[in-house]
């Protein structure tokens, strides 16, 4: 038996037959890091390659892109000039939106990121993660989402208060770790594009508390392991049903 996490990463990729690993996030102080990270790094790369069996640190020093040092929280936008330089290659650039004003729309929906200058941010399959994580994500597609959404309403089904859109690691990292809510994300397009992402494969960001009670419910839930069931009761209204039409 392994630490707790672990045992949970291994059940969830025996019993939903996940394609890769769930990948543990966990925030470590910069000054407990055993080693620092010597190659650059980018978030949105990183979860690929942990769910594929690497461990990773992103940090302020290793980040390599300029749009997550700010949505990671390793640095602020103060600079004005900064600030509409990165909104001017947003939409005219990327051509992700229409408009400044509907750049603008969109970050104001997005909250404040705290900061994280002196955090890594560290990134293991769950199976072998050595820190106990903060958020769990996964790399699936359309069907294994559909399943651990299940199972993560199944517990008290609250729905998630889901947010599509926006950057990859905003969405997929801080806002699940600040808000405490599951969260879904496609990838922004760039992203995408940059980090040759399957066609098929999303983002699904569970935070850690909710994932033990997930696990064991996977016997109980259809989206698991249980079989659906017909009560007699139901049958035979169905069979009444059927023999009147």
């Amino acid at each position: 038996m392994g630490k707790e996490w672990q045992d949970c990463g291994a059940i969830l990729m025996h019993s939903l037959q996940l394609a890769l690993n769930p990948v543990s996030v966990s925030r470590i102080s910069q000054a407990t890091v055993p080693q620092p990270p010597e190659e650059k790094a980018r978030m949105c790369r990183a979860f690929l390659e942990a769910a594929k069996g690497k461990t990773l640190w992103v940090n302020k020093a290793n980040n390599s892109c300029f749009g997550a040092s700010w949505h990671l929280g390793f640095h602020k936008m103060d600079d004005p000039k900064i600030a509409g330089m990165v909104k001017k290659f947003v939409v005219e650039g990327e051509k992700l939106f229409s408009s400044y004003e509907a750049l603008d729309t969109l970050m104001s929906q997005m909250g404040e990121v705290t900061d994280n200058s002196g955090v890594s941010f560290l990134l293991a399959p769950l199976e072998k993660a050595a820190e106990k994580p903060e958020l769990v994500l996964f790399v699936c597609n359309a069907e294994e989402a559909c399943r651990l959404l299940t199972l993560c309403v199944f517990l008290d089904g609250k729905m998630p208060k889901i947010k599509i859109g926006g950057p990859t690691c905003r969405m997929a990292v801080m806002y699940p770790l600040m808000e405490k809510e599951t969260n879904l994300s496609f990838y922004d397009y760039t992203a995408r594009k940059l980090c040759n992402v399957e066609k098929d494969k999303l983002l699904l960001s569970i935070p850690y508390e909710r994932i033990p009670r997930m696990v064991k419910a996977i016997e109980k839930c259809s989206a698991g392991t249980a079989k659906i069931e017909y009560p007699e009761e139901f049958r035979q209204f169905l069979r009444a049903r059927l023999g009147a039409r």
